[in-house]
């Protein structure tokens, strides 16, 4: 979200509403100016599948907000302003969703009328991203010259933006997506922010896809429910990520 540093309170309380509908907000909690931050925030926005604007008096004044909601569309991430006070308005914001919560006389129908179309755009953008996507073949010429050597579990991405980057499993549990919280961030519009997991037991790694919209395949196979990995295993994360599941046993 994108809001000013006195509009605190009101940015918590969409958070908690995004939470109850089963999203995951992320906010700044202390936003730092800079390069440092405009890096922060260019790798949070980038991660996520829309922003929210909350325009207030200050928020129009505010350089960190005007930042975050120009880059945000210059992504092509679909915006929401919601509107709480007269403010002037830079004429882009007039092209978003927007939301006035001065036009309803109750509070709690305003919020009904948020989170329903809300709910509505994000899986109406998650349909168009699929469809306009073909579906690449699983297949892969797999590098040989790329494999692991260190006794383990391993995973190599086959195809993505981290081609031929080895990951060594070393936790009992494995969050894989989107948002730089997993313990694997893959940087994909394909894969969502919190894709699939990763949990050992006792020596095998089982595969958990977490709701993603695009879906996690093993072997060509849709998973949906726990999945127990084997040596070779392909997994497909949407249709523009390969990794391939490697077991280096003790000699």
């Amino acid at each position: 979200m994108a809001f000013a540093a006195a509009d605190a309170q009101r940015a918590e309380e969409v958070r908690r509403i995004l939470v109850a509908q089963g999203h995951l907000p992320w906010t700044d909690p202390d936003p730092l100016p800079g390069a440092e931050w405009r890096h922060e925030m260019e790798a949070a926005i980038s991660a996520s599948d829309a922003l929210v604007v909350l325009l207030t008096a200050d928020a129009a004044v505010s350089i960190a907000v005007t930042y975050e909601w120009a880059y945000a569309l210059g992504a092509g991430l679909p915006v929401f302003a919601l509107i709480y006070e007269e403010t002037p308005e830079h004429p882009r914001l007039q092209t978003v969703n927007r939301y006035d919560a001065r036009s309803f006389g109750d509070e709690n129908h305003f919020w009904d009328h948020f989170v329903e179309d809300f709910n509505r755009q994000m899986e109406r953008a998650d349909a168009q991203v699929l469809a306009a996507r073909p579906r690449a073949s699983e297949t892969v010429e797999i590098d040989k010259s790329v494999m692991p050597t260190a006794p383990g579990y391993w995973l190599v991405m086959r195809r993505g933006p981290l081609l031929n980057q080895l990951f060594q499993l070393e936790r009992a549990v494995v969050n894989i997506g989107r948002d730089l919280a997993n313990d694997i961030s893959i940087r994909d519009s394909q894969v969502s922010r919190f894709h699939l997991r990763l949990t050992l037991q006792e020596q095998d790694y089982f595969l958990n896809d977490l709701g993603s919209a695009n879906g996690t395949r093993v072997n060509g196979v849709q998973s949906s429910g726990p999945r127990l990995l084997k040596d070779g295993d392909i997994i497909a994360l949407g249709d523009s990520i390969l990794l391939t599941y490697d077991l280096v046993y003790l000699d």
